[in-house]
This record gives C-alpha cells, sequence and structure tokens, in this order.
C-alpha cells in the first residue's frame, strides 16, 4: 500500500503562532454573556453532581472563554483544567472522517468506492457479501448494526482489531444501504481500519502524524496505555445517595475508528477553530472542509441532517454542526456554527446526558452578543451616490421588482409581496452599472441595468429576464 505522508514544511505552517487578542472578547454585551453562562453552567455542575467539566468557546480563530470545574479525580483531589485529558467517545469519528477526506484528496481512495476495494477482509454476512461504499459509512447510511459482535458497552468489553473483522461473516446489514440514516459505531470502526490499509500507517499514528500534531493538538492520544497519567478519572451515574463511582479505564479495542481519541477541552478548541477557518491548509483544503460540513443526507422531519463525519442539528433557526460522545465514564459535545464563527465543546467526566444542553445554552447565550459586537467591529458601509440612479421599480409582463437602497447597499426585492423587504437581496457591485446577487436562486449572476445614450436607467436584466423601468 501507498504511504501517505504530508511534508514537513506544511506541518510548521500550522504551528501554533501568536495571535493579536479578538476584540469580540472584550466587548461588555459579550462579557456579560460568558459570565451569565459562567454562572448558570457551574450551577448546573453543583446540581448534577458531576465531577468535573471543562469548557471552550471558540470564536473565529481565538479562545473567547475557556473554564473548568470541579476535578479530574475525586480520590486525589485534582482540579480540572483546559488541558485535562478526557475520553472524548464518538466525537472520534470526526478524526476518522478527516482521514479519510485527506486520502481521498491525496488520490488514494475514492467515496464512492466499495469498502472491499481497500479493506479486502470487510465481508459482511450474504452471498454475496454486501456492498457498502465508504460514502455511506462516512454518511451513517450504510445499513450495519450499531454495534460489533462482541461488544458490550455496559460489562466493558470491545472486539480487538482482528476479531472485529473476523466476525463480519456473521454480521448481516440491519437494513438495506441508503434506505434511512442509522447510526454505527461499527461503520466507523470500519473506516478506522481503512485508513490503517490506505495508508499503511497505524491509526493511532495518522491521527497524531496528520491531524493532532499539525493542529497544535499537543494533548490529543488514540488509544493510550491504561496507565496514562493526567486523563480524567470516568465516572458512572449518579446514583440515589449522590455519590458516582469511578469507573476503571476501558480498551477500545479495534472500535479506535469509532470511539479511541483521547483530548482536551482546549485541543478541541484548535479542532472548531480549523473547521472555523476559511484558509487552505496542507491538513484539509477549505473546500474539503466545506464539503464535509454540507448536509448530504437529511432527516425525515428536517431537523437535521448528516455532513461527512459531522451531524448537523437545526436549533432556533441555526445550524450546529458537529458531534457528541458519550460512554465508558465520560459525555461531551463539539459543535461549531460557521455563521456566528463560534464553536463550544463541553467535555464531562461523568456517564450523562447533559452536554447537549450545556453546549445549546452556550450558543443561546453567545450568539446575538457576538453578532452584534462583530458589527460593531466592521466599517460602517457607504452607499455609492452613483447607485441612486438605479433605484425604482421595474416590471416584467406583471411581475414587479424593486431595487432599493439598504444598509449601505443596492438590493433586489420581489414588489409583489406585502413585505417586500422579506424578499430582499442585497447586490454586489461588480463595476459600472453591473452587480451580482449575494443570495437566492440567482447567488453569483450578473444583474446589469441598461442605460440609454443620455445616461437614463430603462431597464435591466438577469438570468435571461429583462425588467422594464416602470
Amino acid at each position: 500500500m501507498k504511504r501517505f505522508t504530508l511534508a514537513l514544511a506544511a506541518l510548521l505552517a500550522l504551528a501554533p503562532s501568536a495571535r493579536a487578542a479578538d476584540p469580540i472578547a472584550t466587548d461588555p454585551k459579550v462579557l456579560a454573556a460568558v459570565q451569565g453562562l459562567e454562572q448558570t453552567l457551574g450551577s448546573e455542575v453543583a446540581k448534577r453532581g458531576f465531577p468535573g467539566m471543562a469548557v471552550a468557546v471558540i470564536h473565529d480563530q481565538t479562545p473567547l472563554w475557556i473554564h473548568s470545574y470541579g476535578e479530574a479525580d475525586h480520590a486525589g483531589g485534582v482540579a480540572v483544567s483546559e488541558n485535562t485529558q478526557f475520553r472524548v467517545a464518538s466525537i472520534t469519528k470526526l478524526f476518522t472522517a478527516v482521514a479519510i477526506m485527506q486520502l481521498r484528496d491525496a488520490g488514494l481512495l475514492n467515496l464512492d468506492d466499495p469498502v472491499q476495494l481497500h479493506l479486502t477482509t470487510f465481508r459482511l454476512a450474504g452471498v454475496p457479501h454486501p456492498t457498502v461504499t465508504i460514502r455511506e459509512l462516512l454518511l451513517q447510511l450504510g445499513g450495519l448494526p450499531r454495534e460489533p459482535l462482541g461488544t458490550s458497552w455496559q460489562e466493558r468489553v470491545m472486539p480487538s482489531r482482528d476479531q472485529l473483522m473476523a466476525d463480519l461473516d456473521h454480521q448481516e446489514p440491519a437494513i438495506p444501504p441508503e434506505t434511512q440514516w442509522k447510526y454505527s459505531n461499527l461503520g466507523y470502526a470500519i473506516l478506522g481500519q481503512l485508513v490503517k490499509a490506505v495508508s499503511d500507517e497505524r491509526f493511532e499514528d495518522y491521527v497524531l502524524r496528520h491531524i493532532a500534531q499539525p493542529l497544535g493538538m499537543t494533548h490529543t492520544l488514540v488509544n493510550p496505555p491504561e496507565d496514562l497519567k493526567g486523563i480524567a478519572v470516568g465516572y458512572g451515574y449518579r446514583q440515589s445517595d449522590g455519590a458516582r463511582a469511578p469507573r476503571a479505564f476501558m480498551k477500545m479495542g479495534g472500535m479506535y475508528g469509532a470511539a479511541g481519541v483521547i483530548s482536551t477541552a482546549a485541543d478541541l478548541g484548535r479542532f472548531a477553530a480549523f473547521f472555523l477557518s476559511e484558509a487552505d491548509s496542507p491538513v484539509l483544503s477549505a473546500a474539503t472542509r466545506r464539503e464535509m460540513l454540507r448536509a448530504q443526507a437529511v432527516l425525515p422531519d428536517w431537523s437535521g441532517g448528516q455532513g461527512l463525519g459531522f451531524e448537523i442539528r437545526r436549533v432556533a433557526g441555526q445550524s450546529r454542526i458537529g458531534h457528541a460522545g458519550r460512554g465508558a465514564g465520560y459525555a461531551g459535545r463539539l459543535d461549531i456554527d460557521p455563521v456566528s464563527k463560534l464553536g463550544v465543546i463541553v467535555l464531562i467526566n461523568a456517564d450523562e446526558n447533559g452536554p447537549t444542553r450545556f453546549v445549546d445554552e452556550a450558543f443561546s447565550a453567545l450568539v446575538g452578543p457576538v453578532m452584534a459586537a462583530s458589527a460593531l467591529g466592521r466599517p460602517p458601509v457607504v452607499a455609492d451616490p452613483a447607485w441612486s440612479k438605479f433605484v425604482g421599480r421595474y416590471t416584467n409582463e406583471g411581475r414587479d421588482s424593486e431595487i432599493v437602497l439598504a444598509d449601505g447597499r443596492l438590493a433586489w426585492q420581489d414588489a409583489g409581496f406585502s413585505d417586500p423587504a422579506h424578499t430582499r437581496i442585497p447586490l454586489e457591485p461588480a463595476g459600472g452599472n453591473v452587480f451580482k446577487f449575494t443570495a437566492g436562486a440567482l447567488v453569483g449572476e450578473k444583474l446589469i441595468f441598461d442605460l440609454d445614450p443620455a445616461g437614463k436607467v430603462v431597464s435591466m436584466h438577469a438570468a435571461g429576464n429583462t425588467d422594464l423601468r416602470k
């Protein structure tokens, strides 16, 4: 197999560097929102009896707020810090997806390849063996059972790498591929095996060399030894007397592609910032990152969907893109919102269902103040006085539209609506009497105003249609 490597220069280009402080972090409304969030989460930690919790909020490329609560180890009295390591459970799937996309971009596989093409030991029960593609596994559309044979999260038993593959002959798909979204740890365990087969590197080494180290994630590991020092002790469910029993460290065996990563709030903040960035990178291009974040399968109720590795949730009119993880004494969630440029990470060292709620509380508290502070930091947009000649009503066989000046920009809107502003689309100047739509069905296309010899606007046209000035 080919060995997939990144140039040393590319790795060094991603090394952490000093950045100017984000002015949004000092905005009074943002500070007030952070203070309120800190108190809210602190109350929840006490009320629910969490051993410890770490929270990181990222704005664009810089940490906005990182905070820790409680203890990583009750017995040792060790406090949680931003660099306390937690098992991140299924958040691991984001790293597995990044690895697959790197190999795709390197030309070593195609997403629509059958898994068997690169992993010859992948043979599900059936004659002939059912075919599943790499894309279907990434999108949780492969129809595979949730867990491999021999897996028991209660008894804390995971199959070895070899046993995982050997048992496939006895596992049938739960449902046919592409019929509906079906979560599968087995599917991502298979993808982890596929990374190893295609790259000719152990999955653990691959993730560190090609993802964690280039992104400056210095406290991130995969399948660490049982005697790892510094990791938060995982605790079980809260009992009636309020106590939580510590859980022994759990080996992930061949499940490393689904749940093998150990990381910190600060490191996952770097990962979130990477996906909030619009810049190209030797780790993954901006185009590939956008591809991963785009919903490629939608839930039947339209409440969310699935990207390549990333899950998409619709909450209060916003898209939150990321993944949750829970098991073996830990729970967490990482979500980003590309619109507000916010990323939120919550890690808890206990079996809990709380992280999603806390992530949502952070977004609810911060999106408004952060967006307002971002707007204040931008210079005001001033309309070109020459644009006033384009303002007016236009008609095309009874369909009227309007060109207006709004917020310092020229904009198109449908005059047929009772509230035309509801349809308003800002226009981007492209030189002279040419503009471009910034949204809607014609996004990116030109809107051209036609002038008579005297310089008076007589019509406008776009996408093969001409509207006459009224």
